[in-house]
């Protein structure tokens, strides 16, 4: 036999080793299912949250550059006709009007941008996630079956009796 011996005085080396395997199986589970979820949360997020908030942000600044728009239009026209009109103040509004509009779409833009590029990401990532969890679904069993034999082999051999240590 080529095995290794290992030189155990107690059961409970094992069952402590049984035990912490345990702790890890657990967290580990957890903590895939908080990737799971985490990514989940985000995807939705950035594929129907965020674009429908942006969306209506953007819609709010087109009306707005259009009723500042037509503000100007009609003090120029008011001052066409010899009203008096302040229509440097009105241009001003109108030009922060068309930025908060370009502002609006350059974050829808990136928006997409972003959920291309997570979609992307989680392909990538998923796959070592999922990968792990196989394992742990298919060795954490057969770990703990060989520990829980190794235990029985360990206390039958050390009861009394049965030929084991005296």
């Amino acid at each position: 036999m080529n095995q290794r011996a290992a030189r155990l005085e107690s059961p409970e080396v094992l069952r402590e080793l049984r035990n912490r395997l345990a702790v890890l199986d657990q967290k580990c589970r957890n903590a895939l299912m908080g990737v799971g979820g985490d990514v989940q949360e985000t995807r939705e997020w950035l594929r129907l949250e965020r674009p429908f908030h942006l969306r209506r942000e953007l819609q709010a600044c087109v009306e707005a550059e259009l009723n500042a728009k037509r503000e100007l239009e009609q003090a120029k026209w008011n001052t066409s006709r010899g009203i008096r009109s302040d229509t440097v103040d009105l241009a001003r509004a109108l030009e922060r009007a068309r930025h908060r509009r370009e502002e609006a779409e350059r974050k829808l833009a990136a928006v997409k941008r972003w959920s291309a590029i997570l979609e992307q990401q989680v392909v990538r990532m998923m796959g070592p996630v999922h990968a792990l969890a196989i394992l742990l679904d298919q060795r954490t069993p057969q770990a703990m079956a060989r520990i829980d034999g190794m235990l029985d082999h360990l206390e039958a051999y050390f009861r009394p009796g049965t030929g084991g240590a005296q």
